[in-house]
């Protein structure tokens, strides 16, 4: 990636003396942002362009070239690609369209480039991408109308995006919010570099504190895991716009995981795991941004608000406590303190309310936001100002910018009025202060700032169990040696070498040996048919309940054989099981889901018919720390049920912590045989009773 970030020279292939065309715009660019390297225009129409030398073809470049910029049709890139080789040029941003997004015949040219590329050990961005940009070096390989700037802002944030449309607007925004920008990278079809490889570059280069993504979809998921973890121990924070749903992942979907598991909650628990935060919008993403650049976080969720409104103060107090946060009520002591700089008739408590009056009144505004971020009360400060006019406004903007820039602790400001402030709102952009003009803005932000703390404090957690080899052998041999599904006996056999709580149940081949078999158990009985082909039993009319006699055995294994039957003639049919009947608790779903980028991730919600109606469920990516599995348990909507309501026991939760873990263990050990498993229901009994597991699928791949 360093050749294509920080080429000492680069080659225009298609150079343009047309300069408001896509050839024309890549070298006009480099020429109005005093790219740092060398230039080579080649086209055999000219002799020179805006000054530089053209060469009518690679072959004529006197030199080697780090770094070759394609911008023409798409049927004569693999021949220029193939010159580019010949002359040892290996790195090539190809901005052309016509390839795979378009169809068949552009897939086709796409395979050929990228034969050739590897061919000539070649490194290819693109194609059908709007190019990168290392500002601090005027490394500017794009064509993207928002450079018409006269002066690139410059900064410590990177923007890695797939689209080169989206990237560049991002771009224009951060532009426009005055937050600098480094490097942009837009890798379009990713035939070849993906938008791990540029996070990754990005990451490591010291000149990066802050990461912005935009992701359509995640080809590499093991890189960009790592990427992320070097991310979190560097501390630099990567905000992700992740948009559309893809269907990896979703081929078991004959489990109530599977389609649970779906693209969208299963990258936000990716997302979580890894310490990214999740922007749902363009606005949200530079909001984000903004808050992230200074660089400076909370030591805890005390947020402390300055108003001169006493609505938007409780308006902003409501925000952050759902986000998690705390609105202290302030010590006398330091009400005492405020009170001394703020009008008479203000509060000193906390939202803390100024009034408009403390703005005519010189220092006292300035004095009092000092006096709050010096405080060890408060570990972040929203400023609310509603309505301040031309030099009034430039004053609080300055008065504002002073606080923010003496304090490590975070400064947030909502300015919810029009141009009329717009003096003030250039002082504070100018300071790197973040402005928001809606007080719910600005304070979400100050709930992601405390949530990353909170992801830095605990993300090295040990995860896993130790591998048991001769269990991993038995486990994988059974899934490779299974069919696709495996029926519900045979996955509690692979649940219990995890000391998993299976319910107790035998498998009877015959009426007599079912009369038997529930004799010895002892009544009642639940009996169930035992198939790989019939998963949803109770539509099969599989299933039967409260079996209390031999005699009732023996006709309940004859007529759910027939049931069987009827519902799939082609069916296997294992046998009929006789189960213990487990008593009454709270019935839960524990799942497993692997996607083929994001790995295996596991599901943990209500369950029964609950999962279907309710779909309240969390997903985790494995494997689980017993901290994770004891999160995952209170993360759920429906949380209450567990703890016990109107009178009913609290369930144990100890023991579905030690089922989490099981079953986390299981999808390590099992890799990649095992694309899916439901356990639907597990019966959390009373407190100290444990937890039983019913009933149970796995698919393998």
């Amino acid at each position: 990636m360093q050749y294509f970030m920080e080429p000492k020279d680069v080659a225009i292939i298609g150079a343009s003396q047309d300069f408001k065309t896509i050839n024309g715009k890549i070298l006009k660019y480099l020429l109005k942002h005093h790219y740092q390297g060398r230039i080579y225009p080649v086209n055999p129409k000219y002799q020179e362009i805006a000054g530089v030398t053209c060469y009518a073809s690679v072959e004529e470049i006197p030199r080697d070239v780090d770094l070759a910029l394609i911008a023409v049709a798409a049927v004569r890139v693999p021949g220029i690609l193939k010159d580019c080789g010949t002359h040892g040029i290996k790195r090539a941003v190809i901005f052309s369209s016509g390839f795979a997004e378009t169809g068949a015949e552009g897939k086709i040219i796409q395979e050929e480039i990228i034969a050739t590329a590897k061919k000539y050990q070649m490194r290819l961005i693109g194609p059908n991408c709007l190019g990168i940009l290392n500002a601090s070096s005027g490394m500017i390989a794009s064509f993207s109308a928002s450079l018409e700037l006269d002066c690139i802002k410059t900064g410590h944030l990177a923007l890695v995006s797939q689209s080169g449309a989206v990237g560049f607007m991002l771009f224009n925004l951060l532009q426009e919010a005055g937050v600098g920008v480094n490097f942009v990278v837009t890798t379009g079809n990713e035939a070849d570099v993906t938008v791990s490889e540029g996070l990754d570059y990005v990451v490591e280069n010291p000149k990066t504190k802050v990461i912005l993504t935009y992701l359509e979809g995640l080809r590499d998921g093991e890189p960009f895991k790592k990427t992320a973890e070097k991310a979190a121990e560097a501390g630099k924070p990567i905000i992700a716009l992740k948009v559309g749903n893809s269907k990896s992942g979703q081929k078991a979907a004959a489990t109530h995981t599977a389609a649970l598991a779906g693209s969208g909650a299963a990258y936000k628990s990716f997302f979580d795991k890894m310490g990214i935060i999740q922007a749902n919008d363009s606005d949200d993403i530079i909001d984000l941004a903004q808050a992230f650049v200074p660089g400076k976080l909370p030591k805890g969720p005390k947020v402390g608000i300055v108003t001169m409104s006493g609505g938007v103060g409780i308006l902003l107090a409501d925000r952050s406590e759902e986000l998690g946060l705390k609105i202290p009520q302030l010590s006398k002591g330091l009400q005492e303190e405020v009170q001394k700089v703020i009008p008479a008739f203000g509060c000193a408590q906390n939202p803390v309310d100024v009034t408009a009056q403390s703005l005519n009144q010189g220092e006292e505004f300035k004095k009092c936001l000092k006096i709050l971020l010096a405080s060890e009360e408060l570990d972040m400060l929203i400023v609310a100002i509603t309505m301040a006019t031309g030099k009034m406004a430039e004053k609080i903007g300055m008065d504002i910018a002073e606080a923010a820039l003496g304090t490590d602790k975070p400064l947030v400001v909502s300015w919810s009025v029009g141009q009329v402030s717009k003096p003030g709102f250039d002082v504070l952009k100018d300071a790197g202060v973040p402005l928001y003009h809606s007080p719910a803005r600005a304070a979400k932000v100050l709930g992601a700032l405390y949530k990353y703390v909170n992801f830095k404090c605990g993300w090295k957690k040990t995860s896993g169990g130790e591998i048991n080899l001769d269990r991993k052998v038995k486990v994988q041999k059974a899934l490779k040696e299974n069919s696709k599904v495996l029926s519900e006996h045979s996955t509690k056999e692979l649940l219990e070498l995890y000391g998993l709580p299976v319910t107790k149940e035998y498998v009877a081949k015959s009426a007599e040996e079912a009369a038997a078999m529930a004799e010895c158990m002892g009544y009642p009985v639940v009996m169930k048919i035992d198939s790989p082909d019939i998963l949803h039993k109770t539509e099969a009319g599989g299933v039967a309940v409260n079996i209390s006699s031999a005699q009732e055995a023996e006709a309940k294994f004859k007529e759910i054989t027939e049931n069987g039957r009827n519902y799939n003639p082609q069916a296997k049919i294992n046998g009929i099981l006789i189960q213990e009947q487990v008593p009454p608790g709270v019935e839960v779903i524990v799942g497993l889901q692997r996607d083929p980028v994001l790995g295996t991730q596991i599901m943990f919600g209500l369950g029964g018919i609950f999962v279907e109606v309710l779909k309240d469920v969390v997903l985790k990516p494995i494997p689980l720390s017993r901290e994770d599995a004891q999160e995952v348990l209170n993360e759920i909507k429906g949380g209450a049920l567990l703890n016990g309501v109107r009178g009913r026991q609290a369930a144990d939760k100890d023991a579905l912590v030690e089922i989490l873990l099981g079953v986390s263990q299981l999808a390590v050990e099992a890799g990649e045989d095992l694309l899916s498993l439901d356990i639907n229901p597990v019966m959390a009994l009373p407190q100290g009773m444990g937890a039983k597991i019913l009933d149970g699928v796995i698919v393998t791949s």
